[in-house]
């Protein structure tokens, strides 16, 4: 008898898990399917998730939301007073060349920068030299011309400070940004 009343219950339990898909399978297809997600900056990144909330529109991005061409161009490094590039600085050139090739419709804004030893004017010169050996390479690994906007900003935009040779380093750097179509 205890068999038989066991198999009541459980029928019972059966028809009542039962009831309670159906009613929140019912309740899930009441749902839009389409329902937005914030993201101001149009990049595929919601907004509460993007740690760049500001991305040029278009500019790849990463999965945090941040452009892919942004900010300093990592090992490219310039000894003090000069504009040729070492082994070091080719190679990481030759990445931003792989990344400009996967991305042809980006237009990057180059900047030259050094630090602040020396003459204000001999320093916006170096730093136009800097960012046309960059553009250089670039343009004799394939990459077009007009896709490259060099500018030479000098010894104004330190990121760090020139108090310090560490600092200094810092600063002889080039950096790139997508340019707005």
């Amino acid at each position: 008898m205890a068999f038989a009343s066991d198999l009541r219950i459980g029928a019972v339990g059966r028809c009542t898990a039962l009831l309670i898909m159906s009613i929140m399978l019912g309740a899930c297809s009441a749902l839009p399917l389409n329902r937005s997600v914030p993201d101001g900056d149009n990049d595929s990144v919601a907004d509460a998730l993007d740690g760049c909330p500001n991305t040029v529109s278009g500019s790849p991005v990463d999965e945090n939301g941040c452009s892919l061409f942004r900010g300093s161009i990592q090992s490219v490094d310039f000894e003090p007073g000069d504009h040729r590039l070492d082994s070091a600085s080719r190679d990481s050139l030759a990445n931003l060349v792989k990344m400009l090739n996967t991305y042809p419709e980006v237009v990057l804004q180059l900047e030259g920068h050094t630090d602040n030893r020396g003459e204000a004017r001999e320093n916006l010169a170096l730093s136009k030299r800097r960012v046309m050996s960059v553009v250089k390479y670039l343009v004799a690994n394939g990459i077009d011309g007009n896709r490259l906007k060099p500018f030479g900003i000098g010894e104004n935009r330190p990121v760090m400070s020139n108090a310090t040779a560490a600092g200094r380093s810092e600063n002889r750097r080039i950096e790139m940004s997508v340019v707005t179509q």
